[in-house]
């Protein structure tokens, strides 16, 4: 009878370590189906040597012999604090930690964007958060006109918020729905059952209405809210330029 530990132990690490979906994790060891790792959690066929040197290859975090043995860590040590040049995936070493950047767009009201992350989509890349934002989670391409402090196509580096009883009013967040996902900063409404979403553009109509309005977004809507941390943004000039936001 085979054993599936090794398998249990590597969805272990991609739900609880990665925190991301299979499919994302498919996508990251170039298994672009994700025929194989479906499987693999499905315990259909076992861990192979090959499938285990994609994972070691694409998560260099991950320890090895755990994956094996069980023996250990989960991971080798803080995969935060490996020193990885932001944003160059064909130069970079390949110790590399990488986090998921999402590209999808649609609109939401005005002349508004935002990207999209839900668990069934792919991520269009994997970038590395580098230094700067070591904290990252997540990253989209910013597109829209509300949030006047980020240029149109920088890429916001995030961080997902696990206890909402943290988050900051007057700080700007990415805040996601079942329906939209959208880039605002909050305030705290009247009722604890809601929040308000402010833009900073207040470029007005010819009646001298706001074209990005406040509104409210109840909490029981929300299913992930993240954090911006800062935003990078390659000029014409090819330099790269980094803000962090703390």
């Amino acid at each position: 009878m085979a054993d599936f530990q090794i398998n249990e132990r590597l969805e272990k690490f991609i739900k609880e370590g990665l925190k991301i979906t299979p499919f994302a994790f498919s996508k990251s060891i170039n298994d672009t189906g994700g025929v194989k790792i479906s499987k693999i959690i499905n315990k259909k066929y076992g861990v192979s040597n090959k499938i285990l040197d994609l994972v070691c290859e694409a998560h260099p975090e991950v320890n090895r012999s755990w994956l094996l043995t069980g023996e250990g860590n989960m991971l080798k040590s803080d995969p935060s604090k490996q020193p990885i040049q932001f944003f160059d995936p064909e130069n970079a070493p390949h110790n590399k930690r990488l986090i998921p950047l999402y590209d999808d767009v649609l609109t939401v009201g005005g002349t508004d964007t935002v990207a999209l992350t839900e668990a069934n989509r792919a991520p269009a890349e994997w970038i590395d958060p580098g230094d700067w934002f070591k904290p990252a989670t997540h990253a989209i391409r910013h597109y829209g006109e509300s949030m006047v402090e980020y240029p149109k196509g920088c890429i916001l580096a995030l961080k997902e918020v696990q206890d909402r009883r943290l988050v900051v009013p007057g700080q700007d967040y990415v805040i996601q729905t079942s329906e939209y996902r959208v880039t605002k900063k909050i305030q705290l409404g009247n009722s604890p059952e809601y929040i308000i979403a402010h833009s900073t553009n207040y470029e007005r109509y010819d009646d001298h209405s706001l074209i990005h309005q406040p509104f409210n977004i109840y909490w029981e809507l929300i299913t992930n809210i993240y954090e911006v941390l800062g935003y990078v943004v390659k000029k014409g000039s090819g330099t790269i330029v980094l803000s962090n936001q703390r």
